[in-house]
């Protein structure tokens, strides 16, 4: 899906930065975990299809996972000697939606796919029993990708989260949720408590606007997936609209280890570079539709990536505070706790997280730090007060 003038994405072009993120996510994922698991179960919550353009489906987000899980069992084949299974349960509760989706699983003769006409939030009972029966030899991966702010309550998905080992990843629509999330209707202001948890969500956004508010609801309700799934790392990451200059929604993914923490962030990284001429694109053709004129140049050659370089800007000042508090607070913490920190803000990359240990160690007069910038997982980053000065140990 590197095309950015992919016209199965017309109208809908944030629905292709999502996919370039799950794509690029999920082979990485599956070929790692299949080092040593027997097997991976997908699960999609809200299959769908929705939208989709084309005939087969190639642009639905539950065909691109199969492709990509089915890519992922040939790599571990060819390098590991191994067959890593490959199971894949998909709801939808729409049925005519269904009868496609049914039809699209129903075709895959090399796969185990299963499509269930249910609610997902009913169907979570029986969706941890089948991952449970599968053994604890699989590795379960939770793709939450809901319309709206509705049906996926916290309470409710959370037999789901807490399942060990598990990987998550739920579209929160901050589009719908900021506007609506301090709405007094009776129906509204239930749904979000049930979304978030409980009520005291809204403590975080207290006199709060713009994007200061934004940010705090989708951080509080990262906190609260971390928090109920226990998953040590949680980063966000940002799906601009197409040709506005504000966010559609955003993506939260919960993992407890480092090294899914890094390749979520990889993934991250390569939607990034094809945002700016996605949006590009997208814009060309709106300016088209009004003037009724074609254009020469496209999104590849104009890539409208301004909104994108003023999140990053946004994002990293974020991030940045956070890493120097969090160095100046603690006496001795992991490189890991410093991804972790980092890391949960969008559009931040590993390569920023070292550079801010280096610029605190500068800061407090710590002397050279070569081995700073080669840091990685497993390191730890050991801060010693002494009689006049700082001190910087690393050790593995």
């Amino acid at each position: 899906m590197s095309d950015c003038f992919d016209v199965n994405y017309a109208g809908r072009e944030q629905s292709q930065i999502k996919h370039i993120i799950l794509e690029k996510y999920l082979e990485r994922f599956a070929v790692i975990t299949g080092k040593w698991c027997s097997g991976i179960i997908y699960v999609d919550g809200f299959s769908g299809p929705w939208n989709v353009q084309s005939e087969s489906l190639d642009d639905a987000s539950f065909s691109i996972a199969v492709r990509q899980l089915r890519r992922a069992r040939d790599t571990v084949r060819t390098t590991f000697k191994k067959d890593l299974q490959v199971k894949c349960l998909f709801l939808e509760k729409d049925p005519h939606a269904f009868e496609r989706l049914k039809t699209f699983a129903a075709a895959q003769k090399d796969v185990d796919v299963v499509a269930l006409n249910q609610e997902f939030e009913r169907a979570i009972p029986e969706l941890v029993n089948r991952i449970k029966a599968a053994g604890t030899g699989y590795f379960p991966f939770i793709f939450i990708d809901p319309t709206g702010w509705k049906g996926f309550a916290m309470n409710t998905i959370a037999p789901l989260l807490r399942l060990q080992p598990s990987e998550v990843l739920v579209n929160f629509m901050t589009g719908f949720i900021v506007r609506f999330a301090e709405d007094a209707r009776a129906g509204i202001d239930a749904s979000f408590q049930e979304t978030f948890g409980d009520a005291e969500f809204r403590e975080c956004i207290r006199g709060l606007v713009g994007p200061s508010r934004e940010d705090a609801l989708v951080f509080e309700y990262a906190r609260r997936i971390s928090q109920t799934g226990n998953f040590r790392f949680t980063p966000v990451t940002v799906v601009p609209h197409p040709t506005k200059d504000r966010t559609h929604f955003h993506l939260v993914y919960g993992t407890r280890h480092i090294r899914g923490l890094q390749v979520f962030k990889e993934a991250e990284r390569s939607a990034l570079n094809m945002t700016g001429r996605i949006r590009g694109e997208a814009k060309r053709r709106e300016r088209e539709a009004r003037s009724g004129q074609p254009e020469f140049f496209g999104g590849a050659d104009f890539p409208d990536a301004d909104y994108v370089g003023a999140l990053s800007t946004r994002y990293q000042t974020q991030a940045r505070e956070a890493v120097h508090h969090l160095i100046r607070t603690k006496k001795e913490l992991s490189f890991d706790d410093v991804c972790g920190t980092a890391l949960a803000y969008p559009t931040v990359q590993l390569d920023s997280a070292r550079a801010w240990v280096n610029e605190i160690a500068d800061v407090a007069n710590l002397g050279p730090l070569e081995r700073v910038a080669k840091m990685d997982a497993g390191h730890r980053v050991k801060l010693r007060e002494s009689s006049n000065r700082g001190e910087l140990n690393l050790g593995s």
